[in-house]
């Protein structure tokens, strides 16, 4: 059975980034709707579930545990963010392979075969 790889990005998509409340003493707040996403896909048998960020494998991991998450997480990884294209579009060499499904909330990369885009801005 194959599986299919969602990568699931922290900042803006896991946790919200919409200003100066997006903390709570110091603890992320979650996007809710992103949240219990990632725990329904992970109920699948045939779904492996990444939480990456451009903040690197440690934060993710961090971010992750502070949501109560991390019992659905099968990997955890750092984005390695190495510039901007023409069009202005960011470009990143993903410390993991390609995944099959890439959940973000920057437009303009492309980290998996597919790209799901949050809309929070």
């Amino acid at each position: 059975m194959k599986k299919v790889v969602i990568a699931f990005d922290v900042d803006g998509t896991l946790i919200r980034n919409d200003g100066p409340g997006d903390m709570d003493g110091g603890r992320p707040i979650a996007n809710e709707r992103i949240r219990t996403l990632l725990i329904a896909l992970s109920s699948f048998k045939n779904t492996r579930i990444i939480v990456w960020s451009g903040g690197g494998e440690l934060y993710a991991r961090q971010v992750a545990s502070r949501l109560g998450i991390e019992k659905y997480v099968d990997e955890f990884a750092g984005k390695n963010l190495v510039g901007t294209a023409g069009d202005g579009s960011y470009v990143f060499s993903p410390l993991i392979d390609k995944p099959d499904i890439a959940i973000d909330d920057i437009q303009g990369c492309e980290l998996g075969v597919l790209n799901l885009i949050v809309r929070e801005k």
